[in-house]
């Protein structure tokens, strides 16, 4: 009697979002749900005329044009596979009103398909990204509200 077995192991990467150690300090804001690929980041309420109101927002303005960003980390571990690094990519799930744009590391999102944000990053290695919403002047007072997703592939 002979019994042969086979079996595959299934490689997988994860990501989580951290708090950038740096977090509490003006760009640095606290994310919701810490340690977790599901989070929240509040950027407060923001105008051109009076900046933000949340300290740890970034707020930059210019020429009928300002800008609030946070950033935080990405961290990406794999399990069973021999891909040297990853490849990190984003979306969001929904187009902006006119004149406002949502950013990571000054990479311009859209809600058509992943934008590609890194082509090799390094697995277990935190990776700081910051997300800006840059948003003119004109844009009427309203509440400004996106699902980002991110995608780590595997390279």
């Amino acid at each position: 009697m002979r019994l042969t077995v086979n079996a595959n192991v299934q490689s997988s990467i994860t990501l989580v979002f951290n708090n950038n150690p740096s977090v509490g300090n003006n760009g640095f804001c606290p994310l919701t749900n810490a340690g977790t690929n599901n989070v929240g980041l509040d950027l407060g309420t923001a105008s051109w005329l009076v900046g933000d109101s949340l300290a740890c927002v970034g707020f930059t303005n210019g020429f009928f044009i300002y800008t609030v960003s946070s950033a935080f980390d990405v961290l990406v571990s794999k399990a069973n596979s021999t891909s040297p690094n990853y490849r990190l990519a984003a979306e969001i799930s929904a187009a902006p009103p006119a004149n406002v744009f949502w950013m990571v590391n000054n990479v311009t999102l859209n809600n058509t398909g992943f934008t590609n944000l890194d082509a090799a990053d390094n697995y277990a290695t935190p990776v700081t990204k910051t997300l800006q919403v840059q948003v003119s002047f004109f844009v009427p007072a309203q509440t400004l509200h996106e699902t980002i997703t991110f995608l780590a592939t595997a390279n």
